[in-house]
Parts: C-alpha cells; structure tokens; sequence
C-alpha cells in the first residue's frame, strides 16, 4: 500500500505566558502533577536552556531576572513527519521531529523552515463574559451587549475594528537562516510572511493597529504582542508581551474606573492569540506545507505543577470523543462502549492525582488532607470496593441532573462552569472512572502516544478547565467542535488542531482593517478562526479576573442543607490561580508552616473572608500581578531545607518584613453574612474606588 508523508506542527495549541522580563524559559513539556521515569520531579515544569545546550527543569532561581522580574514563558512549538497508509486514527503512535537538516526516508533533506504568526487582540471590540450564561449567551441567534458600547458600530464596523482590535500583522522568520534573529510583534517592524515559495513576503501596507490617544499605562504602553525567536535547533518560539494594561481617561481626566471581573470597558491589555504555520523549504527547492498551530499568550503560571482536577486537556478530549468521532471504540452513535477498557495510569490516576494536589494551593484541614492523600494513593493493584473511592460515593456525576447543585460531601470541591454552582468531572472522565469502579480496567502500559501527540496533551494538560467564567488560559469556546479542523482523519491534520481562516495578507491595505469581528459561537461557522479569536472570550484586562476568582459563596439548594451553608465558601481556580500556599522560606526542618494568602500584603486585607486573596483595589491588580509568587515542588526549590513530596511557594514579592499577616482559616469558612454583596474587590468603595494613577510600589527588588 503506498504511504504519504504528512508534516505537522506540535502542540496544536501551546501557550505564551507573560512575565516583566526581557528573559525567558521554555514552556513545559511534561503534564502537571504526574510522575516522571528517572526522577523525583514531577511533570509540567518549564524548561531552562543552559549555555551548551542542554535543557533542564526551571528551579525556584530561575523565576525572575537579576532584577527581581518575572521571566516570561516561550512557547515552543516542534515540526513532526508522518507516514500515512490511510486515514489517520488516534492515537496515530507515530512521528519524527524534523529539523533544518534532517532527511526524511524519500531521501528528501530539510534546508530550512519558515515560520508563520500572526498574534492579535480582539478583547475590547467582542461581546461582553455573561458569567451566569457562558456559552448559551450565544443560543437561538442571540449576543450579549458589546464591549465598549459607546463606540458606535457591530464587531465588523471599521470604527470598532480600528479603535479597538490590537493588530500588528503576521511576522515570518526562518529556521536555519540568521542565528539569533528577533521579530517583533511591534508597530515599526513590517508585516511578513511566507510567500509559498521558500522565502518571506512583506507588506508595508498592513493596516497595524495599537491602543492610541491619552492612556493611563501603570506598567508601561502596549507597544507589542510580543515576539518570534527560534531555539538553537530551530524549533520556533513565540513569547508574549509583558502583561501590560491601558486605560482611557474620562471626561474628567481621571481614569475610567474598573467596575467588574470581566468587562471593564475603556481598558485594553495585551493576551493575543492566532495561527502558527511552517513552510518545509527542502535543499532540491521543492516546499510543503505542515498543518498549522495554535498560540495563545495569556497569564503566567503560578503553581506549574498543580495539576487542574479539569484540565483543558479533559475539556479537549472529551469534545472531540464525544462529537468528532475521535476514539470510535471508546464513544459512538451517541454513546459510551461498556467494553471500552480504560488504563488506569493514564486515564484514571490523573483525577485522583488531581484531587491530592488542591491541598498545596487551599486552605483544607488536616482531616480533608489525609482523604485525599488517601486518594491519590489508589493503586492499579488496588480493588476499587476497598478503597476510598468504592462506588464514586464522594463524585460529582456530570450525568444527574441537580448533582451541580450539591456541595459536601462531593468532589470536587470547586466552583461550577456558567450556570452551575460546582465542578463535576467531564462526562469522558466520569465514564473513565465508572469502568474502574466496575472493575473494568487494565493495568498493562496504555496504548504509546506519538512525540507529538503527547506534546498536545502535555500543553492542554497544564492549563485550567471545567470552569469557563470566563477561564485563564482559554474559555468555554475551546469545547466547541466548530472552531477545529474536522477533517483530520482523511487530510492526515490529526486531531485537536484549530482550523485557520485562510488569509491573503498580499491584498491587506493601510486604509482598511485587515481582520474582522471574527467567529461568533453556535453560528455553525466553520471556515476557521482569525488571529484573536480565542482570547477575545476572555476577561479586559485578564488581572481583574484572576484577581477576583479567588475565593466565592455559590448557591446551595435544599438538598445540601444538612452539609453546607449558603455563606460556605469554595475556591475557583485552585491549581491555577492559588488561594492558600506554604512558603518555602518558612520551613524548618521540613515542617510546614502555617498557610498564607497568595496574594497578600498591604492592600489585600479583607474585611470579609470571601474576598481574602486578592487586591482589595484592581489597580493594584493591574500593577502588581507579577510580585504573586510561584508554587514549585520541593525537589527543585534552592537553598532550603524542603520535603521533595511538598509544593511551596517561592519568589514572592508581595510581602514586606513587618507586613501584619491575615489569618488563613481552614475550610470549611464562611462569608460574613452581613457582607456578600459587592463588598470586596470590584464592587463598593473597596473596587470602585478612584484614586489618581501615582507611582507603583515595587517590593522586593
């Protein structure tokens, strides 16, 4: 049977992260929380490229610049080969890195590749987060209220798209040209491309676009999105800006306040997104096209090991077992094969290991600790009616109507996506576990994952999912089957990949935006995505949400009034955004200290428990989200004496010595009662409040 060579980017989606430095790492290729062969260390760290070319996991002193300056995170995406028989099937197993250089089995050698990006910001010119609603904002022909209503015009009005869509145009660069070589996603380095042909185009004409007039800039101007390198093999780089916001002045040249979590109209940050493409130049002149990625650049990550009881990798399959015909024996015809036979390493320990790992970023009590350490515990060896988990007594079941509604003593313990008031696992995940618990399991190693293919799962593995109001890395729309490429089995594209909305940037004039309002969810558009069209869903600026998604009430309805009380309070995003931590600093002897808030320090005490962990004032959001420190397990923490098994904080600068400390009570705690509506940040005096933009107050430098 005759073969075809197929050439693919990999991650289909990886992830820029912003930092204040000019310095960098690189994004991890390891998946949160999961043990590794040969180490300690667990998975999703970044990694460190030394002087002769080895690559290492980044250790506490290697967060931040000589400064005091949090590096940013590049994100790097790998160039694989396939050869094809037929339709492609997952998980396909297969692939070959390739590199400027490498001949491939037809005899054919790489001479070099040009990569293609194209980053932009659609935030402020979108529809507004409806954080009760999430998707179904978007039901029966209907939109929630545009951002910045007083710019008159839709998402495709040239008044909007120029005011308020942050473009600079594509940039190319090429692997195996000039070593070293900076493009920046800035207004005076030109548009470029790859012609198709081997080479680079560009257009002088692209009609750039960047936040313009009087503008309050705490941390500095959005001037970039960011830029392109590539590593010394020539594997490309894409790293963000550097987390900045902007704000407009009102009538009476005082800043336009932040009135919400999500929508803050009149202000603009710098997150991005957009499609990633690679043009294989080979030594006989001949090119080939890769089926493309996906890079979103988006908010650091603060505890890169604490993996998400959902991550968006679970969001992501689940979407794509369940409505793109991904793993035929696994899910068909609208159902679950119960002889499907999950492994349980690879599709039942993570949740497990998940739910062990929330206790380094919450505040749980020592009895809670011990049952999840129970937890994470199991065993493949292990009967499933003998351990803690016998008859998934204590999970959410995403199948029952009403379970969303119920608290303690169901897991997880986190808040629910839009519309619901807690986290169920997804239904593929549930599926997974009900098998184990009936015993139908396999313990043998599970099927081999292609290079590849498990730089897709690593990437989504390590970014927060199940709850989208809107999210931090990406929101509800990475769930939705339009926005990908569906015919991958018959093109060789493979799966989770975005489809790109083709571009012509030769015909991009200066008097006109080139992008437009773009893909707008259950329109059944499926011609692809344009650059910004996933961040767009996300929050303006990002800091206020993180800032807020901390710690919250939720609605408990009358079957859970035994075990819980309207006032308990639940976390958020716990993995990803932390609540509660242990600093490293504080250790003694390998014994814990007593818990801190994340974020904390003057300007965070909270009057009511359900806002402690955030800035009592946005601004300071905006100003001070880089001084948060950052979660590491203790195998790669310098310079203390620290249990490899504990994750600690470490490299925070939101503390001065003297700072009184806010007590971190043990959950289960509650809200004052006379105080849960719009008392804490973002609402009342405390988020509402003006106060003249003034110098920043740096700590720790």
């Amino acid at each position: 049977m005759s073969t075809r060579t197929v050439f693919r980017v990999h991650p289909t989606i990886n992830f820029a992260r912003f930092g204040t430095s000019q310095d960098f790492y690189y994004s991890p290729e390891t998946s949160a929380g999961l043990p590794l062969d040969g180490t300690d260390t667990t998975g999703g760290l970044p990694l460190q490229a030394a002087a002769d070319g080895t690559e290492s996991f980044v250790r506490s002193g290697d967060l931040r610049d000589a400064d005091g300056n949090l590096k940013r995170q590049a994100a790097r995406f790998r160039l694989y080969a396939y050869d094809l028989a037929g339709p492609d099937a997952y998980p396909n197993g297969g692939g070959v890195e390739i590199l400027p250089g490498t001949t491939l089995a037809d005899g054919r050698t790489v001479a070099q590749v040009v990569w293609t990006v194209h980053l932009a910001n659609k935030k402020a010119n979108n529809y507004c987060v409806v954080s009760s609603e999430g998707l179904n904002a978007f039901a029966d022909g209907q939109v929630p209220q545009l951002r910045n209503p007083q710019v008159y015009g839709t998402p495709d009005s040239e008044t909007r798209l120029k005011s308020l869509v942050i473009d600079p145009g594509p940039r190319a660069l090429v692997a195996g040209g000039t070593p070293g070589a900076v493009v920046n996603f800035d207004v005076t380095t030109p548009a470029s491309y790859s012609d198709g042909k081997g080479g680079i185009a560009e257009n002088a004409d692209y009609p750039k676009s960047f936040p313009s007039g009087l503008l309050y800039e705490p941390m500095g101007a959005i001037d970039t999105l960011g830029e392109l390198r590539t590593d010394a093999q020539g594997r490309l780089l894409v790293l963000s800006a550097f987390g900045r916001t902007a704000g407009k002045y009102d009538e009476y040249s005082q800043v336009v306040q932040m009135t919400g979590d999500t929508n803050n109209p009149s202000w603009f940050d710098d997150a991005a997104d957009g499609p990633v493409s690679a043009t294989l130049v080979f030594t006989d002149g001949t090119v080939a096209e890769a089926f493309g990625g996906w890079v979103v650049c988006c908010d650091p990550s603060y505890a890169p090991q604490i993996r998400n009881v959902v991550s968006v990798w679970d969001d992501v399959f689940d979407a794509w077992v369940r409505t793109l015909d991904l793993m035929p024996s696994l899910y068909a015809n609208g159902v679950y094969n119960g002889d499907y036979v999950p492994n349980f390493e690879t599709d039942i320990h993570p949740v497990f290991r998940a739910a062990a790992l929330q206790r380094w970023t919450v505040n749980l009590p020592p009895i809670a600790q011990r049952a999840h350490a129970a937890v994470d515990a199991i065993a493949a060896a292990d009967d499933p009616d003998q351990t803690i988990m016998a008859g998934l007594t204590f999970i959410r079941n995403p199948n029952v109507a009403g379970e969303t509604s119920v608290g303690v003593p169901l897991m997880p313990l986190s808040l629910g996506d839009a519309g619901k008031a807690f986290l169920t696992v997804t239904p593929t995940q549930y599926f997974f576990l009900e098998q184990w618990s009936k015993h139908r399991f396999n313990t043998a190693a599970a099927p081999a994952l292609g290079p590849g293919e498990l730089l897709d799962q690593a990437s989504l593995s390590n970014c927060l999912g199940g709850r989208y109001v809107p999210g931090i890395e990406v929101s509800y729309t990475i769930r939705q089957k339009d926005i990908y490429q569906q015919d991958w089995a018959s093109t060789g594209a493979g799966p989770f990949r975005i489809k790109h909305k083709p571009l012509d940037y030769s015909q991009a004039v200066a008097a006109h935006p080139f992008l437009k309002g773009g893909w707008i969810p259950l329109r059944h558009q499926d011609d692809g995505l344009e650059p910004g069209d996933l961040c767009k869903f996300m929050a303006i600026p990002w800091q206020t949400d993180y800032n807020s998604c901390s710690i919250h009430q939720t609605s408990i309805n009358g079957t859970n009034t035994a075990t819980g009380s309207p006032t308990t309070l639940y976390w958020s995003w716990p993995a990803q955004r932390p609540d509660a931590v242990y600093v490293a600093d504080e250790v003694v002897a390998k014994v814990l200290p007593p818990q801190k808030w994340s974020i904390r320090g003057q300007g965070s005490f909270a009057l009511n428990p359900r806002t402690a962990s955030t800035f009592q004032d946005p601004l300071e959001a905006v100003q001070q989200w880089d001084q948060i420190g950052i979660v590491l397990q203790g195998t790669v923490i310098d310079g203390n004496d620290v249990s490899p098994d504990h994750y600690l904080e470490v490299a925070s600068q939101l503390q001065d010595a003297g700072d009184p400390d806010e007590p971190v009570l043990a959950w289960p705690f509650n809200a004052n009662p006379a105080k849960t509506v719009l008392d804490g940040p973002l609402g009342g005096t405390a988020g509402g409040a003006r106060r003249p933009p003034g110098g920043r107050r740096r700590r720790g430098r």
